[in-house]
């Protein structure tokens, strides 16, 4: 195995085992939600990282950070690393009086992410690694944010730097999938931003493909979310996905690319769900065949969910897992710098995107 450089190899094992927070250091990591959920988002020298900070099993982490960004390894310090500060749009309200901090939040070095409709139908049939429900339980966010809180925003966060806006949703609907108001939103972003925020979309396959091509008239890079490809582990972790089956998705997948552009189009892949290491080599192959980016990343055990109690995998199956994956994605002819706006282009939640 050929040995990573050693900011590379960091990330994977910050990401692996998570980072103790110092009391003096002051931080107040996000305890669950999508997109950036639980923990902090750091730069270690050019690469960018979410690092879990809360799970029970960073309790047992080799890594703590204390005040200024000091990064101590079994007490002893290792280096400095960098918190990324809180956007000032934090700070501002909508015209309504939302605060904007409740609307979206960073993701990563220059994007930002909103999950427009905080809630699923799946009910009994929901993904178990799936933290969507927390923080709205908290009051962290909001329920549903409306398409014009979502443009003052976008117009807020553009004006500070911020180039891409990523737009997720719970799966409302088994019909529509949740995809008119995330259309609606992407619209109020566009219009807002007179086009610059680059916008990215995630939703699940529906029942229409037409709402796809649509969709696509309003952004520039879309995500439908597999997340596991072992039919067996599939069933488990997320019975109503596996449900929907693969054929489905492989449908929506087809359609995305020929309405959004090969390379433009992910699909997450977590390593960790239980099942074999091959599986997620194969999904890579089948998806980056069909002009699919392969976002693999690891589980990211969030408390509150069925799953708290897991363990992200080692670092170095992580790092044995994106050489394979970087192998496929390659060859496919995709790389990360293809796609302009979500998480390949934010690249905080995975190290696969340092690689390709």
């Amino acid at each position: 195995m050929t040995e990573p450089a050693d900011a590379l190899r960091l990330k994977v094992e910050l990401q692996s085992l998570g980072v103790r927070l110092a009391l003096e250091s002051g931080l107040a990591p996000r305890a669950g939600g999508a997109g950036p959920a639980e923990g902090i988002t750091v730069t270690i020298d050019d690469l960018v990282a979410t690092v879990p900070t809360g799970a029970p099993y960073v309790r047992r982490s080799p890594y703590s950070l204390g005040d200024g960004g000091l990064l101590m390894r079994r007490g002893e310090a290792l280096r400095k690393i960098e918190l990324l500060s809180e956007p000032r749009f934090y700070q501002g309200r909508t015209s309504g009086g939302v605060p904007m901090r409740k609307v979206a939040l960073r993701h990563g070095t220059d994007g930002i992410g909103s999950t427009v409709a905080q809630s699923c139908v799946r009910a009994a049939d929901a993904c178990s690694f799936c933290g969507i429900a927390i923080t709205r339980g908290t009051g962290e966010t909001l329920a549903v944010k409306e398409p014009e809180d979502i443009a003052e925003v976008a117009a807020s966060a553009s004006a500070e730097g911020f180039r891409h806006f990523v737009l997720t949703t719970g799966t409302t609907d088994l019909e529509t999938c949740g995809i008119p108001h995330l259309a609606a939103c992407a619209r109020a972003v566009k219009k807002a931003t007179s086009g610059s925020m680059q916008v990215h979309l995630q939703f699940e396959p529906p029942e229409d493909e037409s709402l796809i091509r649509e969709v696509a008239a309003h952004a520039d890079s879309a995500a439908i979310n597999m997340e596991c490809f072992d039919a067996e582990t599939l069933r488990r972790v997320a019975p109503g996905k596996a449900a929907a089956g693969i054929e489905k998705y492989e449908r929506a997948w087809r359609a995305a690319v020929d309405a959004f552009g090969a390379g433009q189009v992910t699909c997450f892949i977590i390593a960790g769900l239980g099942d074999p290491q091959g599986s997620v080599v194969r999904g890579c192959e089948l998806l980056a065949s069909l002009g699919v980016f392969p976002f693999v990343l690891p589980l990211r055990p969030i408390p509150g969910t069925p799953m708290e109690t897991r363990t992200p995998p080692a670092p170095d199956m992580m790092l044995s897992i994106y050489q394979e994956s970087a192998r496929v994605i390659r060859e496919s002819g995709l790389s990360s710098s293809m796609c302009s706006a979500g998480c390949v282009r934010c690249g905080a939640c995975s190290a696969i995107t340092d690689m390709v």
